[in-house]
């Protein structure tokens, strides 16, 4: 039997232990029977991708949400991105445990590249890499897939810009990691990389050729990326991402008390764990938890990185991007949230996720501070750390006893509120509990430091310090990332019976969320969020209906088009108008006695955990014909005309850019309705008619009436309709993306500057040999 040389096991152990650190954290998910689950990856993710998959390889209109929406232009969908063909060939649950493992080892061993690149021995290096994989924040994104899929490139974007590779071979690989992060699904984390990368350049030298790389990979990627990035830059015109900055930069920032986190785990509870998570009053943002589910950089790793902090240039680069992940992170309440609210900061939401720099640069000042220790760190250093430790031993034992004035002073000087003071033992005992984790690893890193100094050559010292620092990170990640049974993927009984009322041509599903949430069970605990999951998944809630080929109105995204959610907005308390106008024929609600699901609605379908499906009453067809236009200029008078009952958005109708006409009767049959297209064979009058078609106006579709192009009007602020003239007449509507034409020369012509820079760069390679 042959084995390796112990040269060739040295080079392959590192990589091992990253993917064992990858598979400790995320490997539950790969188990028979296990699934991720939260937060989006239920109720967004598994939809985008089953409608991806349902609608063709790359499809470019989404009909199942929203009433209708560009599907290729949303670029959280990831539609181009390669790796995402798991989830052609594997079931949901099983890819994306795949992708969260591959990805997270792929972004560690690119952070473990990096450090060697800088001249950090294996065990130094290794410390980094898992100092960030395992931090609080990246084990969170499990909830959000694709914004680690994208972050796994970013410390390669490191690694291919202080590489030795000729200049033109170095941009043409960046321009492909750049390309990699903008089709992932998290476009934000190419900022991350251009925010890395604006350090890096700062405090290393040959600042020249590195701009010159970057400038050249942005934009070369940014083209290579194209047949994505073109349509998507059309969509931002048309979506709220594109006009609602000041409200993306209010919500989800980092709360200063959290900064408190960075050392402590969960010193304000778990948020399914007991006792549970108290401070909800300091989160601002979609739900009173925060999107970071813990920005926990672990005390083994603090201390380490004040151990290894010096005046060089590694230990500048690294402070700063900790600095500029702080400054961002805190958002409204930064000196750079001026920045925050400017492109192209600005297109992205939550400043909380900013806490990755900070994670990233508290790696690599871990990795300076493991090289420090395994050297034998100075006793000065260690002496101050020791006096920390002290404090904090005394913080912990006046917490202890005296539990009410220590959280009293402590929620004062923070901020916090804590009501009438019933829980302040309470509020202690998590403070107590996150202050003696914290200890307990602060005092073994300070032992293994002190061992360090007076045997520095103990082969057992970087094993050791590995297991301290992965054993801190791995304690509090355990309970960020949650999984439960695979049954949460599985098509509920009533979707058989609801496919049979839907018909054909089909309607749309209204799901009144209200009285369904309210019927909920309780989640404060992880048996309790998969029950309700259960639920959710039984009631079809948010995006679920369109897995199951279903169309609805109501559900949620990354992206809203500005005229859907205006529409929305203005008839909120008229939902019954609503769903006529978006030929929303179908309600789920629920029969419990206190909800009120509104009038003109016919139960037609009983389901358990009380859901009552109803028919709407008087519900037209998603093509009709309207009897009078009345001519508006733009949006807001179209919805004042709605909301004042001056059209009723049925008969008559406000057209924008228009006329006002009064119609005779027609007749619309033969209607077929396709992912993008629509079709209708009209039999108009004299002074022909106007035909609506009910799906969200966005540019891209236009329309025929047989053959010839027909101009496509916006009606009643949202949906679209032409003029018909009199007679039979075939009528199509089609959807192409305005962008996707010229998205796909970029990409083409990037390919082939590509192509010739790595021609050259071989030519100059072998030139130079």
């Amino acid at each position: 039997m042959a084995f390796l040389p112990p040269r060739a096991l040295a080079r392959f152990s590192a990589p091992g232990v990253l993917l064992l650190a990858s598979l400790a954290l995320f490997g539950e998910g790969l188990l028979p029977g296990r699934a991720f689950f939260f937060r989006d990856v239920l109720h967004y993710y598994w939809p985008m991708q089953a409608t991806h998959w349902r609608l063709g390889v790359v499809p470019q209109w989404n009909p199942f949400h929203q009433g209708g929406l560009p599907f290729l232009a949303d670029i959280h969908s990831g539609v181009l991105y390669p790796p995402n063909l798991l989830f052609a060939v594997l079931s949901f649950p099983t890819a994306y445990a795949l992708l969260l493992v591959l990805h997270h080892f792929v972004g560690q061993l690119g952070l473990y590249t990096f450090l060697r690149g800088k001249g950090f021995e294996r065990p130094a290096a290794l410390t980094g890499a898992l100092a960030f994989g395992l931090s609080g924040y990246v084990a969170g994104l499990c909830n959000a897939g694709p914004l680690l899929l994208g972050l796994a490139w970013m410390p390669w974007v490191l690694v291919a810009l202080q590489s030795g590779l000729v200049p033109l071979r170095k941009l043409a690989v960046l321009a492909v990691l750049i390309a990699l992060q903008l089709l992932s699904g998290d476009p934000q984390s190419a900022l991350y990389s251009a925010l890395a990368s604006a350090a890096h350049v700062a405090w290393f030298t040959e600042r020249r050729p590195q701009l010159v790389a970057l400038s050249g990979a942005g934009a070369l990627g940014l083209l290579l990326a194209g047949v994505q990035v073109f349509p998507t830059l059309w969509l931002l015109t048309e979506s709220t991402r594109g006009t609602d900055a000041p409200t993306y930069l209010a919500s989800w920032n980092l709360p200063p008390p959290r900064l408190l986190e960075f050392a402590f785990p969960y010193p304000f509870g778990e948020y399914l764990g007991q006792p549970q998570f108290w401070a909800w009053g300091m989160i601002r943002g979609p739900s009173t938890v925060p999107f970071a589910l813990s920005v926990y950089l672990g005390i083994t790793v603090l201390v380490l990185a004040v151990l290894g902090t010096r005046r060089e240039r590694f230990s500048g680069f690294a402070l700063t991007l900790c600095a500029v992940g702080v400054l961002l992170a805190l958002g409204q309440k930064s000196p750079l949230s001026f920045l925050l609210a400017s492109p192209p900061l600005s297109f992205f939401r939550y400043p909380e996720k900013y806490v990755v720099l900070v994670a990233l640069g508290c790696a690599g000042l871990a990795a300076s501070g493991a090289r420090a220790v395994l050297a034998g760190v100075s006793r000065r250093r260690l002496a101050g750390l020791g006096v920390g430790a002290l404090l904090l031993v005394a913080m912990l034992g006046f917490t202890w006893a005296l539990p009410s004035t220590a959280v009293t002073w402590a929620t004062g000087l923070l901020g916090l509120a804590t009501g009438d003071g019933s829980h302040h033992e309470v509020i202690a005992g998590l403070a107590a509990r996150a202050m003696g984790t914290s200890l307990c690893f602060m005092l073994g890193m300070l032992a293994l430091a002190a061992l360090a100094s007076r045997h520095p050559t103990h082969r057992a010292l970087p094993a050791t310090l590995l297991l301290l620092v992965a054993g801190d990170l791995l304690w509090t990640a355990r309970v960020t990332v949650f999984v439960g049974p695979t049954s949460l993927y599985r098509e509920p009984e009533l979707i058989g019976r609801l496919r049979e009322e839907v018909g054909s041509p089909p309607t749309r599903l209204f799901r009144q969320d209200k009285p369904l949430k309210a019927n909920a069970p309780p989640s404060r605990s992880l048996e309790g969020l998969i029950n309700l999951r259960h639920y959710e998944l039984a009631t079809l809630k948010s995006n679920l209906a369109g897995v199951f080929g279903l169309e609805e109105v109501t559900s949620y995204g990354a992206v809203e088009l500005w005229r859907y959610r205006a529409f929305m907005d203005v008839l909120a308390a008229r939902p019954e108008l609503v769903g006529r106008l978006y030929g929303a024929c179908l309600w789920m609600t629920s029969s419990a006695p206190q909800s009120n699901p509104g009038e003109g609605l016919v139960s037609v379908l009983q389901g358990p955990d009380r859901l009552d499906v109803k028919r709407l009453s008087g519900c037209p067809p998603r093509l009709r014909t309207a009897s009078r236009t009345t001519a508006v200029p733009d949006q807001s008078e179209a919805l004042r005309a709605l909301s004042t009952g001056s059209v009723d958005g049925l008969e008559n109708v406000a057209v924008e850019g228009g006329t006002s006409r009064t119609y005779a009767p027609a007749q619309v049959d033969a209607v077929e309705l396709g992912p993008r297209n629509a079709r209708a064979r009209v039999v108009a009058g004299a002074g022909g008619t106007f035909l609506v078609f009910a799906t969200t106006s966005y540019p891209g579709w236009t329309a025929t009436v047989d053959g010839d192009e027909a101009p496509v009007l916006t009606v009643d602020g949202a949906l679209m309709g032409i003029e018909v003239p009199e007679g039979t007449h075939q009528v199509d509507f089609e959807f192409t993306d305005p962008g996707l034409s010229s998205g796909i020369q970029a990409s083409v012509a990037a390919a082939l500057v590509l192509a010739a820079l790595l021609v050259l760069s071989r030519r100059t390679s072998e030139a130079a040999g």
